[in-house]
C-alpha cells in the first residue's frame, strides 16, 4: 500500500506547502535548502519499495521535475516575499512622508503665524492673493477678504508706489528687488517698511507668483533718524564736540572742533585727549578731570587748548562727560567745549572800560568841581549863581552824552556843537556851523562843550543872539597832515548891539581863554569888535583831534 500510494501521487509534492511556507519565512536560501532536502527524504522514501534501492525512470523524471518546479516556486515565492516587503516598506515610507508633510506644514504655518513679517503672495499682476497671520497683525488687517485681490502697489505712498511697481514689473520678469518705503496700516498707522520682492517659479521655471516680505522698521528709522538729527546737531554746532575712547584715543570730531585747533585734514584717530592741553594743564585733565568724572559723572571749567598748527593757547570752558553703552559701561568720553576768546578779549575790555570810565568820571567830577567852585566864587547872589551853574552843568552833560556815544574815546565836533548850542538859538539859521568831520580827543570835548555854552550865552545877553537879526558863525578846520597838521576854530558874531570890552572878566571869559589853551595846548584869542565878538583857537592837531579818524 505504501508503495502504491506513492507511486500514484508523486509524494515528494506533499513537501511543497512546507517549502512555500519556509521559502516566505526564512527566504530563497532557506526554501532552496528545503527543496533539496525533499528531494532527497522523497528519494529515501521509495527506496525502501522493491526492488530496493531502485528507481524507475518515471521516478527518477518525478524527481527532476519536483525538483526543477519546486525551484521555481521558491523563486516566484522570493519575489513575492521581496515584493511584500518592499510594499511595506513603500507604506511605510508614505506614512512618514505624510507625517513628516504635516510637520513642516504645522511649522510653516506656525513660522508664518508667529513672524513679525508681512509675507505676502501676489499674482503677476501684483494682486493681493495671500497674507501670512503674522502679517495681518502687523498690518492691523481684521479681514484679508477685504482687501484680497486688491493691488499691492497701491497700498504706497509717494515714492513707495513706483518702487512697489518697479518691483512687480521685475518679478514678473524673473527679477527680485528691495525698498523702502512708507505705507499706513489698515487702521491709518504709518510705517516704515523694508521690503523684498521675489518671482515665485514654477515647474517650467517661469514666474507664476511673486512673493513680498515686508519689514516694520518704523523704530530702526525713527532710531536713524534721530542719530540723524544728534549729527547734524553736532556737525552744525560751532562748539567743539569731540569723543574719545576710554584710553583717551580720539574717535570723534566735528567741523568746529578741528577749526579750533588746526586739524581740519588731519586723521583725528592718531591723537589722544592730552594732546590737545599744554603740559600744565593736560597734567590737570589727566589727575582730576577725568577722576572726577568717573566720580561724578561730569566735569566742567575753563582751560586752554593748543592749536596744532600755531601753538597758541586757546582759552575754553571745557566740559566732559562719560559716554556709556545701554547698561551703563563706560565706552569713552565726551566733550562739548566752548572757545573762551571772545568771551576773554570781552572780560579784558570790560575792564579797561571800567578803568577808563573811572577815570573820565573822575576828570567830569574834577571839571564840575572847578565849574562849582568859580561859579560860586564870583557869583553875585545865590538865585544867579544856582542858574549860571545849572546851565554850565546841563552843557557839561551834553558834552558827556556826545563822549558816551563814542565809548569815550572821541566826540563828533559837529555833533558836540549842536548839543552845546541848540539850547541857545536856531541852528542853521542864526547859529551856523561849518567844518569838515572832526573826531575830537575826550579831555578837550569837555572844554570845548563849555566854552561853545559861555560864547553862547555871552551872545544871547550881549551879543548877536540878543536881539532879533543877529547871527553866529562857527567855522574850524585842519591845515596840513601829519605832525605838523593845525587845527583851527573860529566864532564870530555878526548884526548884534555894538560891543566894547568888559572892564571886568568873567568866569566865562576865564574859562574859555585858559580852559580851552590848557586842554588843547595852543593859543585861544577873544576879539571885542564894534560889529561882533570874535574867538579864535588853534593849536597842533595831534593834541586836540584823533588824527587817524581825521585822515
Amino acid at each position: 500500500m505504501r508503495y502504491a500510494l506513492f507511486a500514484e501521487f508523486a509524494p515528494w509534492f506533499l513537501f511543497t506547502p512546507a517549502i512555500v511556507a519556509v521559502t516566505l519565512l526564512l527566504g530563497g536560501g532557506a526554501g532552496m535548502w528545503a527543496t533539496l532536502l525533499s528531494t532527497l527524504c522523497a528519494g529515501f522514501v521509495l527506496l525502501d519499495v522493491p526492488p530496493v534501492g531502485i528507481l524507475s525512470p518515471t521516478q527518477w523524471a518525478a524527481s527532476g521535475i519536483y525538483a526543477a518546479t519546486t525551484s521555481g516556486l521558491v523563486g516566484v515565492v522570493v519575489a513575492l516575499r521581496q515584493a511584500l516587503r518592499d510594499s511595506d516598506a513603500a507604506r511605510e515610507n508614505l506614512v512618514r512622508a505624510a507625517a513628516d508633510a504635516a510637520e513642516r506644514e504645522g511649522f510653516l504655518a506656525g513660522v508664518l503665524g508667529s513672524s513679525t513679517d508681512c509675507i505676502k503672495v501676489l499674482d503677476l499682476d501684483g494682486k493681493l492673493t495671500f497674507m501670512s497671520e503674522g502679517g495681518q497683525r502687523v498690518m492691523e488687517v481684521s479681514d484679508f477678504n477685504a482687501i484680497s485681490g486688491c493691488p499691492w502697489p497701491d497700498f504706497w505712498a509717494g515714492s513707495g508706489h513706483a518702487e512697489a511697481v518697479a518691483a512687480v514689473q521685475g518679478a514678473r520678469e524673473g527679477r527680485s528687488a528691495s525698498f523702502v518705503g512708507c505705507a499706513s496700516t489698515m487702521m491709518g498707522t504709518p510705517k516704515w517698511w523694508h521690503v523684498a520682492v521675489s518671482p515665485i517659479p514654477g515647474r517650467d521655471a517661469k514666474p507664476q507668483r511673486i512673493l513680498s516680505v515686508s519689514r516694520d522698521i518704523t523704530a530702526l528709522r525713527e532710531s536713524e533718524e534721530e542719530r540723524d538729527r544728534f549729527v547734524r546737531l553736532a556737525e552744525n554746532s560751532t562748539d567743539f564736540i569731540g569723543m574719545a575712547h576710554v584710553d583717551g584715543r580720539v574717535f570723534y570730531m566735528n567741523d568746529a572742533a578741528r577749526r579750533l585747533v588746526g586739524l581740519e585734514a588731519a586723521d583725528v584717530t592718531t591723537i589722544a585727549i592730552p594732546d590737545f592741553f599744554p603740559p600744565e594743564d593736560a597734567a590737570a585733565v589727566a589727575g582730576e578731570v577725568l577722576p572726577a568724572v568717573q566720580r561724578d559723572g561730569h566735569w566742567a571749567g575753563e582751560l586752554r587748548f593748543r592749536h596744532f598748527g600755531t601753538g597758541e593757547l586757546i582759552p575754553v570752558l571745557y566740559s566732559v562727560f562719560p559716554v556709556t553703552d545701554p547698561d551703563g559701561r563706560t565706552l569713552g568720553y565726551g566733550t562739548v567745549t566752548r572757545d573762551f576768546r571772545a568771551r576773554k578779549r570781552a572780560e579784558d575790555d570790560m575792564r579797561m572800560m571800567n578803568g577808563e570810565l573811572a577815570h573820565r568820571l573822575k576828570n567830569v567830577l574834577a571839571v564840575v568841581q572847578s565849574v562849582a567852585h568859580q561859579t560860586l566864587r564870583n557869583a553875585v547872589d545865590i538865585p544867579s549863581a544856582s542858574q549860571s551853574l545849572s546851565a554850565r552843568l546841563v552843557a557839561l552833560g551834553a558834552a558827556t552824552d556826545v563822549l558816551t556815544g563814542g565809548s569815550w574815546r572821541s566826540a563828533d565836533l559837529r555833533v558836540l556843537a549842536e548839543h552845546a548850542l541848540a539850547p541857545h538859538g536856531e541852528l542853521g539859521t542864526r547859529i551856523l556851523l561849518d567844518g569838515p568831520p572832526v573826531a575830537l580827543q575826550p579831555q578837550v570835548a569837555v572844554a570845548l562843550a563849555l566854552a561853545l555854552h559861555e560864547l553862547a550865552t555871552n551872545a544871547a545877553k550881549y551879543g548877536a543872539l540878543s536881539n532879533d537879526s543877529g547871527r553866529v558863525d562857527l567855522s574850524w578846520r585842519v591845515d596840513g597832515t601829519g605832525p605838523v597838521a593845525r587845527f583851527k576854530l573860529a566864532w564870530r558874531e555878526h548884526g548884534g548891539p555894538q560891543v566894547s570890552e568888559p572892564t571886568r572878566r568873567g568866569f566865562g571869559s576865564t574859562l574859555i581863554d585858559r580852559s580851552l589853551r590848557s586842554y588843547f595846548g595852543g593859543t585861544a584869542a577873544t576879539e571885542f569888535h564894534p560889529e561882533g565878538l570874535r574867538f579864535t583857537l588853534e593849536a597842533r592837531a595831534c593834541d586836540a583831534v584823533l588824527v587817524e579818524e581825521n585822515a
